[in-house]
Order: structure tokens, then C-alpha cells, then sequence
């Protein structure tokens, strides 16, 4: 995550622009956009980390009650015969993940793998990223929680920075299908960058193969709100999403690929917006959580502790 000058000046008239326009509002440009966020994997990270394929990238009314959008589970219950064929249906043929286990153990290492370094985002983010459930937990209620905070920590080579955070991707990738999350994330703090996207395989030799932000926050300074993006080689297109994004929330993207591939965002079973999305036929991508440090989110606060609650996750392709 986090570019050069060129590209944060693209990404500050993108946000411009939809802040102009008003909620919900869509920006195109058929041209080649930068990488929102950073394709590549930090110069500085722990070993362990080589087999990895993908290391990359409102204001507004709350639903009031998200059990009457939300198609995974409800607390308090089993699901019933026909949710649980359902959910083994999905198990079947993508990848899931409810968060259980006792609080403070890491996410599940055979779906997801943690990133680690402190030289993301062209080095302009402020985070070394870490691992062993240090900034990324389970909370013993079915729920992941990565957390961003102040705190001194050296990272490889002797690099230091004054925060910590947590970047884990998916060890499932898909061609095309979709993607669903609950999620909710902290109020708003300067310099927090919490992001579930998905970003194909840079295994392919091109610096932008296909970029799909399915919500990420912090670009809008004191609007705070969660936005959707998709970046290709050749369009860049987003908007923002209608909601709270500190209330529990389903954020849903499908896709396609190849010539007339598009990608369609919801929220809580609503659609909100298609964009094309042209990237070659099956083009292989993986899901990416994480809270980033400063970069487009701006000069950290000084006391920051931001998080990014996940309540399941999702993935068929």
C-alpha cells in the first residue's frame, strides 16, 4: 500500500473527486492508473515468506439492524439444516472462515498467511507489519481483530518504526466469483488505513495486473468513510458506500474477467455500483486484510490505536 508522489497526487484528485460529488458518487478515467495500493512485498520481512503467490494489495445511515441483511450466522444459534448445507456447499468449492478459537491464538495458518516487514508502501507507510498473533487475534467470540497501534518495534535489518499492525492474505485464490465480509472498524484516527481487498497474482510480470478494493477507509480525512474501488491497467473507477462503516456491515463484491469482466459491489444485499474490470481470462487474485499506517491515510495520530473487527469471511470462485 502507499505510492510515490505521481500516484498519491492521482489518488488525492480520486477522492477529490468523490468528495465533490457526494456520497455514492463514481470517478472513471480511462487511462492507466498507478497501484493504489503496493503490488509488492516489503524489502524487510521475516523468512517463511517465499511460497507466497500474492503478496501485493458515510456519513450516513446505519441499516439498524444487520441480521436482516446479513446472510452468515446469527450469534446464539446453530445454523439450521438448510443454512448447513449451505455452508458446506460453499466450503466445498471456495474458502471460509468463521473465526473460532480461544481468544488471543492467531488466524488459522492454512488459510491465511501473515505478512510481515517495515518497509510497505514504497516506504512511505509507518508500520512494520508482524506476525504470531502479536496485531492479529482471535477474540474467543468469533471474530478477527487486527489492530494498528503506537508502540517502538525493529523489524528486519535493524529497520524501526514507532507503529505495529497486521497484513494477512488469503492462501485460497480465485479467478473470478465473489467475496463476502462482515466487518466493522474503530471510529476514525489520522493516519489509519483499515482495507479488505483482493489483488492478483504478481506472479503474471506486470506491475498492475487488477486491483479490487472491497472497503477501505482513511482516505477522506475527517468524512471517514468506506469506499470501493477497482484499479486495472487501464481504468480506475470507486465510489463510496452509504453506510457507518463502524456498525457491522456485509461488504460483498462478484467479478468476472477477461474482455467484458466487471466487478459489482454490495452492501448488506444491496448493490451499489459495477465497473468493468479487463484483466486476461481467470486471472488469479487473493483476499488481503489489513490496517496500514500513514501513506494516503495521512500523518498518524500520535496516540493511534485503530482496529478492524471481521466477523467471517467468505470466498468462491
Amino acid at each position: 500500500m502507499g505510492v510515490g508522489n505521481r500516484t498519491a497526487a492521482v489518488a488525492v484528485a480520486l477522492v477529490s473527486a468523490v468528495a465533490g460529488f457526494g456520497d455514492g458518487a463514481v470517478v472513471a478515467a480511462q487511462v492507466p492508473p498507478p497501484a493504489v495500493h503496493d503490488p509488492g512485498r516489503s524489502r524487510s520481512r521475516d523468512s517463511g515468506n517465499a511460497r507466497l503467490h500474492d503478496p501485493g494489495r458515510f456519513r450516513g445511515r446505519d441499516s439498524g439492524n444487520a441480521r436482516l441483511h446479513d446472510p452468515g450466522r446469527s450469534r446464539g444459534r446453530e445454523p439450521g439444516p438448510a443454512e448447513g448445507r449451505r455452508l458446506r456447499s460453499f466450503a466445498a468449492r471456495g474458502f471460509e472462515d468463521e473465526f473460532s478459537g480461544p481468544a488471543g491464538s492467531p488466524p488459522d495458518p492454512s488459510r491465511w498467511e501473515q505478512l510481515t516487514g517495515c518497509l510497505w508502501g514504497y516506504r512511505a507507510e509507518r508500520q512494520c507489519y508482524t506476525s504470531g498473533g502479536r496485531n492479529a487475534r482471535l477474540d474467543g467470540d468469533g471474530h478477527l481483530v487486527i489492530n494498528a497501534r503506537r508502540e517502538g518495534y525493529t523489524g528486519d535489518h535493524g529497520v524501526r518504526r514507532r507503529y505495529t499492525s497486521a497484513r494477512l492474505v488469503s492462501t485460497f485464490a480465485s479467478g473470478g466469483g465473489s467475496v463476502r465480509v462482515r466487518a466493522k472498524v474503530s471510529g476514525r484516527q489520522r493516519g489509519a488505513w483499515p482495507a479488505i481487498w483482493l489483488h492478483a497474482d504478481p506472479l503474471r510480470r506486470r506491475r498492475h495486473y487488477g486491483e479490487i478494493d472491497l472497503m477501505e477507509n482513511g482516505l477522506n480525512g475527517s468524512r471517514w468513510r468506506p469506499e470501493y474501488h477497482v484499479h486495472t491497467d487501464r481504468f480506475s473507477g470507486g465510489g463510496a458506500y452509504d453506510v457507518d462503516a463502524t456498525r457491522w456491515h456485509v461488504y460483498e463484491v462478484s467479478w468476472t474477467t477477461g474482455p467484458s469482466g466487471r466487478a459489482r459491489f454490495s452492501v448488506d444485499g444491496r448493490v451499489v455500483r459495477s465497473f468493468p474490470y479487463r484483466v486476461p481470462s481467470r486471472s488469479s487474485a487473493r483476499l488481503i486484510l489489513n490496517v496500514a499506517v500513514g501513506s494516503q491515510a495521512g500523518r498518524p495520530a500520535a496516540d493511534l490505536d485503530s482496529t478492524m473487527t471481521v466477523d467471517y469471511v467468505r470466498m468462491d470462485g
